[in-house]
């Protein structure tokens, strides 16, 4: 039940900011930006959470899709799906995929463009009741870049409401050129640490506007409840007595025009069956939360075809990384920052663009088995703490949540 007198926090539905909703549920009541959020947070007892859609009407749903059709209208005209078709030629330098051609583009457009701006408007709608019927104090996401998140942000800056970023995890981006992770468009940051803080002062961002707290959905790593070693690998069911290879999977970025992520991972799987053999070891193919369903399979067919003992998984992290002996990883994963905090040694296979500015994890060249001997030796070793508070503030202590919460309520009065 909720207290119209109490302030209204609008937050996004993103599952690494779920440690906050406690505290921050304390201050204000919550308007969680996602039905299946708010229906979570009523189950986990947390008074005062409603979801946005509660303001939803039919009134309101005619005029977002009459604002649609009224602003998409121009885009069947012939002249602009023919300028579209240009400026995405250009970009990929005169030879496009057919899709996105002409007059093909002209096909399918328009009515995307018309959905998206359906739903943008729908959002908008929504905010405007909670806004027309509570005191709306601030807004956290989980990012700012989105389609809806953009919106979202946009909307409270327009009529004066701060905005939070808590970004989910470190990018380590080291390009030149303008990538997706190097803006936010929100009032303040919560970085993870100096490492974050950097990064987006270094493209611009208000030094003055970003608060290093360490990563909320971090600090269950430094619970005194974890398993130990042996208790994961009995959940496992990995051997006492085995080497455990770790496999963390990674997704192809959409959000640039680069390409070649698919022949990368290919490389990348062969590089660990091949090392896996030599090893001797078992193998845990860790797969990325954004991977494809279906995509179980297909590693579940290779470690078969290459006769190799292990197992796939896309949950468990702490038991995962806990279980086993070393982790390899695509890029600087932050996979990588998580194994960091209990001292498993990893190794990263390079990508475009993307690098650890400081020690920690081993680069892979040509002899993926080599690396992984070489981290085997930093066992223990004093970089990984160094490298784990660079990352996340709150190494050690787990104290993310109340330090986020604190700056949340201080900007957000």
């Amino acid at each position: 039940m909720t207290d119209e007198a109490r302030p209204v926090l609008l937050i996004s539905g993103g599952h690494t900011l779920q440690p906050l909703w406690q505290p921050l549920s304390e201050t204000y009541d919550l308007c969680m930006l996602h039905p299946q959020s708010s229906g979570l947070m009523n189950d986990l007892g947390i008074q005062g959470a409603f979801g946005v859609q509660k303001y939803l009407t039919a009134e309101l749903q005619e005029k977002a899709v009459n604002i649609a059709y009224r602003l998409s209208a121009k885009l069947h005209e012939p002249s602009m799906s023919a300028s579209l078709a240009k400026v995405v030629s250009e970009a990929f330098n005169g030879n496009p995929p057919e899709n996105l051609s002409q007059p093909q583009i002209g096909e399918w457009w328009p009515a995307m463009v018309g959905e998206h701006i359906k739903q943008e408007a729908t959002l908008v709608g929504l905010l405007d009741a909670v806004m027309n019927d509570r005191k709306i104090s601030g807004c956290v996401v989980h990012e700012d870049v989105t389609p809806d998140q953009r919106a979202i942000v946009l909307f409270c800056k327009a009529h004066g409401i701060p905005t939070v970023h808590v970004p989910h995890a470190n990018c380590f981006y080291t390009g030149k050129s303008w990538d997706i992770h190097t803006e936010s468009i929100s009032d303040y940051i919560a970085a993870a640490g100096t490492h974050m803080r950097d990064f987006y002062v270094r493209w611009g961002f208000p030094a003055d506007k970003v608060r290093v707290t360490g990563v909320p959905h971090w600090d269950s790593w430094y619970n005194t409840n974890q398993p130990t070693k042996a208790e994961a690998r009995k959940v496992l069911g990995v051997d006492e007595n085995v080497f455990l290879f770790i496999y963390a999977t990674s997704w192809g970025q959409l959000t640039s025009d680069r390409g070649g992520f698919e022949q990368e991972f290919e490389n990348g799987l062969r590089q660990v069956l091949e090392t896996t053999r030599e090893l001797n070891a078992t193998l845990c193919i860790k797969m990325h939360p954004s991977e494809a369903q279906g995509q179980e399979q297909i590693y579940l067919n290779a470690l078969k075809e290459n006769n190799i003992n292990g197992f796939v998984t896309r949950q468990f992290n702490e038991y995962v990384l806990r279980a086993g002996d070393a982790l390899v990883a695509h890029g600087p994963s932050n996979i990588c920052v998580t194994s960091a905090f209990i001292g498993l040694p990893c190794v990263y296979l390079s990508t475009e663009d993307f690098e650890f500015p400081f020690p920690g994890p081993v680069k892979s060249g040509v002899s993926l088995a080599h690396a992984i001997r070489i981290s085997q030796l930093l066992d223990g070793d004093k970089t990984w703490d160094i490298f784990s508070k660079v990352c996340n503030d709150a190494h050690g202590k787990g104290n993310a949540t109340d330090r986020t919460a604190e700056f949340v309520r201080e900007v957000c009065q």
